[in-house]
């Protein structure tokens, strides 16, 4: 270290660690992702139970059961991880990665077709009326299979991304 920073306070009063300072951009972009969109679904399962219960209504009680709770899970480990990805926990980084991992792998148990079947049948009861003015016959029930592809694409590329971004070596770097 330079003689000038030597006397500096600020610097002599800074906890000696092994990661920089300053977290990346990614890591604050993921880690606010990561808690923003944890809480906007926790607010909807606490608020629209009645619909989910609905979309997945197709499943036996219990495991309709077992998918709620499980979601709560999901989004509560996803909070979890970014305020850890923020703090630059190492545990976050490797929790966050096998979230990544196993949404990908389980991507169709997400965003199975029944329920966004269901869910666009009600889309066309509340809202069909506009797409109805456009005289094109295009209802959101039959774009229901482009949804799935879209939502399960969609949730491939992010946690794709999240995977690549939080293995790259400069940023696990971060981490330790």
């Amino acid at each position: 270290m330079p003689r000038f920073f030597e006397n500096n306070t600020i610097t002599k009063n800074r906890p000696v660690t092994n990661r920089p300072f300053r977290r990346s951009k990614g890591v604050t972009i993921f880690g606010i992702l990561l808690i923003l969109s944890s809480i906007v679904h926790m607010h909807k399962l606490a608020t629209e139970e009645p619909q989910y219960a609905n979309y997945y209504s197709y499943l036996p009680a219990w495991l309709m059961v077992a998918r709620y709770y499980f979601s709560w899970l999901q989004r509560i480990i996803g909070f979890l991880v970014g305020i850890g990805l923020l703090a630059q926990k190492e545990i976050a980084r490797k929790i966050g990665i096998a979230v990544g991992c196993f949404t990908i792998l389980t991507i169709y148990w997400k965003h199975p077709y029944p329920a966004v079947k269901l869910h666009t049948q009600y889309l066309d009861k509340q809202f069909g009326y506009i797409l109805a003015q456009t005289g094109t016959g295009v209802t959101f029930s039959s774009v229901t299979l482009l949804a799935v592809i879209s939502l399960c694409i969609c949730d491939i590329i992010f946690w794709g991304t999240f995977i690549y971004f939080l293995t790259r070596p400069a940023v696990k770097s971060q981490f330790k």
